[in-house]
């Protein structure tokens, strides 16, 4: 009798320590997914933002200013500010 409640008490043990695992691997991979997603989202909205505040395309006559009022350097279709 012993022997069995000591192999029911095992199994049970060892499941708990698989659903922790399980756990702890899904949780690592949600936090994972909002940190990529929330920086391409504030990367969007500073895109936005910038589009918005310098309106005109990269042939026009004005300049796209950053923050700090440098004049920002054109990479492809996009202008960047360096610090």
């Amino acid at each position: 009798m012993m022997r069995s409640q000591r192999k029911h008490a095992r199994r049970s043990g060892q499941a708990l320590i698989e659903y922790s695992l399980i756990l702890v691997l899904i949780t690592c991979v949600v936090l994972v997914a909002v940190i990529t997603m929330g920086n391409q989202l504030l990367l969007t909205y500073q895109d936005i933002q910038a589009e918005v505040t310098n309106l005109g395309g990269a042939s026009s006559d004005n300049v796209f200013t950053c923050p700090d009022g440098t004049p920002g350097v054109l990479h492809g279709h996009k202008y960047w500010c360096h610090p």
